[in-house]
């Protein structure tokens, strides 16, 4: 009881930026995690609920929510029970963990406070072995207990690589062995989730030197990130397990497309990219088999989506840079590869494999607005990111042929391909010599959708 209610202030006082008046290892000793307790509880236990964390404490997943005025937050504490499971104790220092990272990074917190909240967080590392903890509480047993740890985990990781320009070496080991034992019995989906956001959260800092820290965290990954890409896209996949939309094997599929678009992102911060950020373009050939598998449709979709981020990210990396930069020649190959990858499957019946028909989603609501279609029909989204990739793909390789022959093959392995694809029906029907052809196809596109 003691113990929780020092808890509970603390989280009162953090939220509100009040300084830390006793020493650290007063904190760091209600911070300390006892993972030797129960992680499940009973069954009233799991029906208890928490203050609600501040807004911008670097959730991923939180969307924005109001923080609650100081009268609300002790009210909503008062009417909490008078006994607490360990359960809830783990979740509510957990959540403070979370919350002090975030303050911690925030400049509109007085230095003073930050320098304490720092000094509790070498001590949660250092004597504590808070990462080891997080780590152990990471897994499907409890997923809200889980989810927190990861949140966690990931702030003290990114904390590491800012202050202290170090990698947590508890966390690499965790990492490797997960992705190198994959698919064994270890959480990958929490070990890929964290890797992102920790990525995420690099880019996002305005003041970083983000090209030292993605090499530094991304370095010792790279071989065994693209071993990981060959395992659970090619040699280790199974159609058998990917049944459900909600077993374990698509939530570590979906989290996996997640890093992906993050180590996307990440490249146009290296002058010379890892192989970890080329693997999605130099073997994508894998994933396109998959778009075309019997994969849940959010997979399928989800893929689609990240294709058409890659053919879109050439032109994003040329307007950082302002002109040709070193990464122009990984850049190039690197979409040329996937470009020849694309049309090779749009020659055959790719296109025609890919279901378009699935129910569309509506926001907050399964019915669709007045004046839409109730049948749903075609995935619009999907629809027109098809179109794009397509599109660009043919567009890359014109724009990198020397021979005019091949330039006419292209057009025609592609218009082979498309003719009885009813998106891009006609639109590559088009002369060579046009000199805004891409603009032309466009135009003929749209006229197809209306």
């Amino acid at each position: 009881m003691m113990k929780i209610s020092l808890l509970q202030q603390m989280y009162k006082d953090v939220l509100a930026g009040i300084p830390l008046a006793k020493e650290s290892h007063h904190y760091s000793s209600l911070l300390t995690l006892s993972v030797e307790q129960p992680a499940g509880g009973d069954e009233s236990c799991h029906q208890r609920h928490l203050p609600p964390p501040a807004a911008g404490t670097g959730s991923h997943q939180d969307t924005d929510m109001v923080v609650p005025a100081a009268d609300d937050l002790s009210k909503s504490f008062a009417s909490m029970s008078s006994s607490f499971c360990p359960r809830e104790v783990m979740l509510l220092q957990l959540t403070l963990i979370k919350m002090m990272v975030a303050k911690a990074e925030s400049q509109q917190i007085e230095s003073s406070t930050r320098l304490k909240y720092c000094e509790i967080f070498v001590l949660l590392l250092k004597e504590a072995k808070t990462d080891s903890k997080l780590v152990s509480l990471l897994g499907p047993h409890d997923r809200l207990l889980s989810h927190l740890a990861s949140q966690s985990l990931a702030a003290l990781v990114y904390f590491q690589l800012k202050e202290e320009n170090a990698l947590n070496v508890t966390w690499l080991s965790f990492t490797l062995n997960a992705l190198l034992g994959f698919p064994g019995n270890t959480p990958v989906a929490d070990c890929l989730w964290t890797l992102t956001a920790v990525i995420k959260e690099t880019l996002r800092d305005a003041v970083l030197p983000k090209a030292g820290v993605l090499k530094k965290l991304l370095a010792p990954l790279d071989a065994v990130l693209e071993g990981f890409y060959n395992a659970i896209l090619f040699h280790q996949f199974d159609s058998h397990h990917y049944t459900s939309p909600y077993s374990e094997a698509t939530t570590n599929l979906i989290s996996f497309i997640d890093l992906l678009e993050a180590l996307l992102a990440s490249r146009t911060e290296l002058e010379l990219p890892l192989r970890c950020q080329r693997v999605l373009f130099l073997k994508v050939s894998y994933i396109l088999n998959l778009i075309s598998s019997s994969i849940p449709y959010v997979i399928k979709k989800k893929f689609i989506l990240l294709l058409k981020k890659c053919v879109l990210h050439k032109s994003r990396e040329d307007a950082r840079s302002g002109s040709v930069s070193l990464q122009a020649l990984p850049l190039c190959e690197d979409v040329l590869a996937l470009s020849n990858a694309v049309l090779q499957v749009v020659s055959l019946t790719w296109l025609n494999q890919i279901p378009l028909d699935e129910k569309s989603s509506y926001f907050g609501s399964s019915e669709p607005a007045p004046g839409d279609d109730p049948q749903g029909g075609s995935d619009q989204t999907v629809l027109r990111a098809l179109s794009l990739v397509v599109l660009k793909a043919l567009e890359f390789k014109i724009h990198n042929s020397t021979a005019e022959a091949e330039i006419k093959g292209g057009l025609e392995t592609a218009a082979f391909g498309i003719e009885n694809f009813s998106c891009l029906e006609h639109v590559l029907i088009l002369e060579i010599a046009e000199p805004d052809w891409e603009h032309q196809a466009l135009l003929q596109l749209e006229k197809k959708r209306l």
